[in-house]
């Protein structure tokens, strides 16, 4: 417990002086006065079209995530389920090391017993947006203007990450293959980590493979598929929209596609970064490294991730906190959204 605690206060501090550091970076030689003119002068139709669009995103993360949960989400309901989520979101911005995915898990799990299992579908989840992540990598390559030498070897690299991670789900997802392999690893002990930590680790890989193995049975593989593109098609649309309200294609005409597809991996791979709740800082100055590759200047660059931030930040803060209040008003076991 104490490590825990200690890790805790050590990620605490880190994100602290990362998100010192990042924003002084951000607001480093760049004129507020300019930045705030250039604010103003954003098409507010844009803006709140992006704002509608982070709905649409928040939503098809949540009804994905229910489809995954198979007979457990039934018996929480879609509304609880979809609420859940958002309240996870919200508390992943608040807590760090991704405490909301694990509250989501133990929300739902009221009301049912196969907490590993839903935690198991939240690892899919996961591992259904790292091949995304993977495949608008490979696509970003082809548009930007990088060196033969370097793009052939990253594209490579994608290609054989993906093929292996979709041998590794075909070949876990036979139930017997699955068994054997989750029979093996119980057997196991790693010297590299304590005994508690290595059961940990294996009773998450046998939940995975008993997410993976419904998911093949009730062949929602294809449905996996569509929900991953529309949750992550919503979240390059965010960048795209808030690049039409700062009248950044004058500015940078024929651009667009590469820049906010970098700003769109750019910024999930940030959420990794320690920070502070809501990853204030971090996420402007990673806005700023993007939009330097194309040229665009700091200030213009800083307002866009204001912007940005403020559009994705604020309707999760809200909707979160909606979907904590409802959980709280509502018990266990009733749903107004019957499926």
């Amino acid at each position: 417990m104490r490590k825990l605690l200690d890790y805790k206060y050590t990620w605490v501090l880190l994100g602290l002086v990362l998100s010192g550091l990042t924003l002084y970076l951000a607001l480093r030689e760049v004129s507020l006065w300019e930045v705030t003119r250039q604010m103003r002068q954003a098409s507010t139709l844009w803006v709140v079209l992006a704002g509608v669009n982070v709905l649409a995103n928040t939503l098809f993360k949540g009804v994905r995530w229910y489809r995954l949960t198979g007979e457990v989400g039934k018996k929480a309901g879609l509304s609880r389920v979809v609420a859940a989520n958002v309240a996870g979101q919200l508390l992943n911005l608040i807590y760090p090391a991704r405490a909301g995915d694990v509250s989501r898990v133990l929300i739902i799990g009221q009301n049912s017993p196969e907490k590993a299992f839903t935690l198991g579908t939240v690892v899919l989840e996961k591992l259904a947006d790292l091949v995304a992540y993977v495949m608008l990598a490979a696509i970003l390559l082809v548009q930007l203007p990088i060196p033969t030498w370097l793009s052939r070897p990253v594209a490579i690299m994608a290609g054989v990450t993906i093929a292996g991670m979709a041998f590794v789900i075909w070949w876990v997802s036979d139930t017997a293959r699955g068994e054997r392999l989750g029979s093996w690893l119980a057997t196991r002990k790693a010297r590299w980590l304590p005994e508690q930590s290595w059961r940990h680790l294996v009773e998450l890989v046998q939940m995975s493979l008993t997410a993976i193995e419904l998911v093949r049975r009730r062949k929602l593989v294809f449905e996996l598929f569509i929900w991953t593109i529309l949750v992550w098609l919503t979240a390059w649309v965010n960048n795209v929209l808030i690049w039409k309200a700062l009248g950044m294609q004058d500015i940078l005409p024929g651009q667009m596609l590469p820049a906010t597809l970098l700003l769109l991996i750019g910024l999930m791979a940030g959420v990794a970064v320690p920070s502070v709740p809501g990853r204030i800082g971090v996420f402007e100055y990673i806005c700023i490294l993007a939009l330097a590759v194309f040229g665009i200047s700091q200030a213009k660059s800083l307002t866009y991730g204001i912007i940005l931030h403020a559009v994705v930040l604020l309707p999760a803060l809200v909707i979160g906190a909606a979907g904590l209040l409802w959980l709280s008003w509502k018990p266990s076991g009733q749903t107004s959204l019957t499926e």
